[in-house]
């Protein structure tokens, strides 16, 4: 049994644990990209990673990250202005 794991994605075996939502809405394009080559952020950094699926999560933890943060500031302006309405 092999278990990777960083931060929200866990990859076990070969199967991908992962944020649901985040997938749906641009994990899944991003993996894709990585798989495929077309990822310069993931093809400059994963030499940087001890093995591929560990720089593959990361990558995808990294965009999350980014994604989520972005999420959350966008809930928050729509809740600041709905309250000043």
């Amino acid at each position: 049994m092999t278990l990777k794991l960083v931060g929200r994605f866990t990859l076990e075996d070969g199967i991908l644990c992962r944020p649901l939502d985040y997938m749906e809405a641009q994990g899944n394009v991003l993996l894709d990209k990585i798989l495929a080559g077309d990822d310069p952020i993931f093809n400059m950094r994963k030499d940087q990673s001890p093995d591929v699926e560990t720089a593959i999560l990361v990558r995808l933890q990294t965009d999350y990250a980014g994604w989520l943060g972005l999420k959350q500031a966008e809930a928050y302006i729509l809740s600041v202005s709905k309250g000043t309405s």
